[in-house]
């Protein structure tokens, strides 16, 4: 079975018409990047109410080189100020990977889009992005990247979007980067909803596929709760080759306070960075995380804790 979707921006009217009816499963957004999209809001106003067990949702930001886990903050950031209620389903966050305008100095290497999806992991740890990152622009120099990829290659005329797709075995359908597209954009002159000029993708797979791929985390209440609190402290002091009794201590009382999501997730990328990154991107990594924290959730911290946090991540990161 094969799906199909729609990723938007303001070169779209914000209204998806007959979208769904005509088959469309999946919908994303340009969020920002280079700069918001100011018709964010005003999609997701006419598309928040659609069924979740019926189309997935989702929303892009165009990756520029340098500064992956500030971009990561700022993705989510815009989301939540412009999107109320993306939290409540599932959700498929893309990352837009291309090479703007000829320039090369706008590609961002395979380290910055791994930093960039892995500090996304951390703020919203029950989604796994998916990042459109061409053949045309990287060939296979992404091998590697845990990260499935979303290809684009056209046909060519214009019509509807089911007429223009190339079929299942299609050689646009061909691995890259040593693994094959998950989506494949196979027009940007597709006539969608009512509009023409429309990106068209495909998936090969069921909708519940891609719910699982996107979302494979996601469940209604995505709080944490006192048991994943406690399975987080389990699992922190489980990693005691990588931290110190201080550090342990630290962690598991910020997690037993609730104090943000990204702290969930952060057990899990502890133990697996040493392995994956340089303590350079750990270092990155790390710092991105703890800048996510709110001001009202830093608030929450005692001032000795908050001095610990700094020695121990200091002192760990010096060495």
């Amino acid at each position: 079975m094969t799906i199909f979707g729609w990723d938007m921006s303001h070169f779209d009217a914000p209204g998806i018409g007959s979208a769904i009816d005509e088959g469309i499963a999946f919908l994303t957004h340009k969020a920002g990047g280079d700069k918001d999209d100011a018709e964010l809001a005003a999609w997701w106003s006419g598309v928040r109410g659609l069924d979740p067990a019926r189309v997935l949702l989702g929303a892009y930001w165009v990756l520029y080189p340098g500064n992956p886990t500030g971009r990561a903050s700022l993705f989510i950031d815009r989301l939540d100020a412009a999107c109320p209620g993306w939290r409540d389903r599932p959700f498929l966050l893309q990352v837009d990977c291309e090479k703007w305008n000829g320039d090369a100095g706008t590609v961002p290497s395979k380290a910055d889009i791994t930093v960039f999806c892995t500090a996304l992991t951390m703020l919203a740890p029950k989604l796994h992005p998916v990042v459109y990152a061409p053949k045309w622009v990287y060939g296979n120099s992404l091998t590697g990247l845990n990260y499935p990829l979303w290809a684009s290659a056209y046909v060519l005329g214009t019509g509807g979007f089911k007429s223009l797709y190339p079929g299942d075995g299609s050689s646009r359908w061909a691995a890259y980067s040593g693994q094959t597209p998950a989506i494949l954009q196979f027009t940007s002159s597709a006539s969608i909803g009512g509009q023409t000029t429309c990106d068209a993708n495909a998936f090969r797979g069921t909708f519940d596929d891609l719910v699982a791929l996107a979302a494979p985390g996601w469940s209604p209440d995505m709080a944490m709760t006192k048991a994943d609190a406690q399975l987080f402290i389990t699992e922190v002091r489980n990693t005691k080759e990588f931290l110190s009794d201080t550090e342990v201590g630290i962690i598991a009382a910020a997690a037993a306070a609730k104090l943000a999501p990204q702290i969930t997730a952060l057990s899990t990328a502890i133990t697996a960075l040493p392995t994956v990154f340089g303590e350079a991107e750990v270092a990155t990594i790390v710092s991105g995380v703890l800048a996510g924290l709110t001001p009202e959730m830093l608030a929450a911290i005692p001032a000795d804790l908050a001095q610990q946090v700094v020695d121990a991540f200091s002192a760990r990161l010096a060495t």
